[in-house]
């Protein structure tokens, strides 16, 4: 068997009103599709990166870099061809958006391994629970409408949510004060503060939500290096009570070593989109575990495609270290007709389909129905990054 093609394409549909996480707003709901198509006919699919924004820069990687060398290849030997494209693309990216690239291709490569094996990717990388607790979790908005989507959130079965705040800290506590008000004690709050506080003000911020029963507070401090990162977050962890996680802006294992061994994060985020697919994740979570700490996936709520997500939930179902997976508000391209099965919470709980590879496939007209134009692929909104690093906040 023979890799014959690797493609990547924008797919998404427009947004009626930009969406903002934290420093990233998105026009347009979608992602960047990767396939890998062998000799025998099988199709993996794949996404790389957050958005379909990102296809300006990603895009290329995949189908003028990646594509040419992995054309020939084996598709069941994901490990090599992995290292091979690290090692491909170090010298001009350095864990940057070419790891979005390597991600994309890795998540293909692991469904086309579930079709050609007739497995679901979950029992392929070890199989530890059918099933996981999932979180609602919606963007930046008016206090008003995020308690009204956080009450409608718990009666549809959801236990535990996610809120995103600012760096007003009066306004934080004042949202996250509501929504506990609203929903009561018994369901799990967890903040994300997207990067936007020094570290005195981070410290501030988290002695007010300590009062609250907060689950876990998300990368308050804005930092402009993996050094400041996590020295200013392993400073704020010794000074609060409150468990902390982060690491959705960091790209392969390697840049998670130093907050593993100076406990900086209780729970560590990594995101197969962009840390070098299902691969890589499974690797950061297994070390996670190792250290005693949790791994909670990021699963980009500024894509909507369902794949990220299938492919973020697989990881989760195969690590014993993984009790939550991240679930977008607001549905998306996935869920309009872009995926022919796209993934259901039930009662709060999220499930892989009973099916070979990730469990959903693209609808025979995905292409023409959700095509993103040029313009539309180009980013809309603002990122933070980590020196020279483009393209790793949401």
């Amino acid at each position: 068997m023979k890799i014959t093609a690797v493609e990547a394409t924008p797919l998404g549909s427009p947004l009626d009103e930009p969406l903002r996480w934290g420093a990233m707003v998105v026009g347009t709901k979608g992602g960047i599709v990767v396939r890998v198509t062998t000799d025998e006919g099988l199709v993996g699919i794949g996404e790389a990166g957050f958005s379909s924004e990102y296809f300006s820069t990603v895009g290329p990687i995949i189908n003028h870099q990646l594509a040419p060398m992995l054309v020939g290849r084996d598709p069941r030997d994901i490990g090599a061809i992995w290292q091979q494209m690290l090692e491909a693309t170090h010298m001009w990216g350095r864990r940057g958006i070419e790891t979005y690239a390597i991600s994309g291709v890795d998540i293909a490569l692991w469904d086309l391994l579930g079709k050609i094996s007739g497995q679901p990717v979950y029992r392929l990388l070890g199989a530890s629970k059918p099933k996981v607790r999932a979180y609602f979790a919606p963007s930046l908005k008016p206090v008003d409408q995020i308690v009204d989507e956080a009450k409608l959130a718990v009666g549809d079965g959801f236990t535990a949510m996610k809120l995103r705040v600012t760096g007003d800290i009066a306004g934080a506590v004042e949202l996250v004060g509501s929504v506990r008000d609203a929903v009561g004690a018994g369901v799990d709050l967890a903040v994300d503060a997207n990067m936007s506080y020094d570290r005195r003000g981070a410290l501030e911020l988290a002695r007010e939500l300590e009062a609250f029963g907060v689950a876990w507070l998300e990368e308050p401090i804005l930092a402009r290096s993996l050094t400041q990162y996590v020295d200013d977050h392993t400073w704020l962890a010794d000074r609060v009570s409150i468990k902390l996680s982060g690491g959705e802006s960091l790209l392969t294992r390697f840049e998670f070593i130093d907050l593993v061994t100076r406990r900086t994060f209780d729970i560590l985020q990594p995101d197969a989109t962009s840390v070098g697919g299902i691969s890589e994740a499974k690797r950061v979570a297994d070390l996670a575990s190792t250290w005693n700490l949790s791994c909670v996936p990021h699963i980009a709520c500024s894509s909507g495609t369902g794949i990220a997500l299938a492919a973020g939930l697989h990881m989760i179902l195969a690590c014993e270290n993984t009790p939550l997976i991240e679930v977008d508000a607001y549905g998306g391209p996935g869920w309009d007709g872009m995926l022919v099965n796209p993934l259901v919470v039930e009662d709060g709980y999220l499930a892989a389909l009973d099916a070979p590879g990730l469990g959903v496939e693209l609808a025979p007209d995905a292409d023409e129905r959700f095509a993103v134009s040029a313009e539309a692929a180009r980013p809309t909104g603002g990122v933070i990054s980590f020196g020279a690093r483009g393209d790793s906040a949401r």
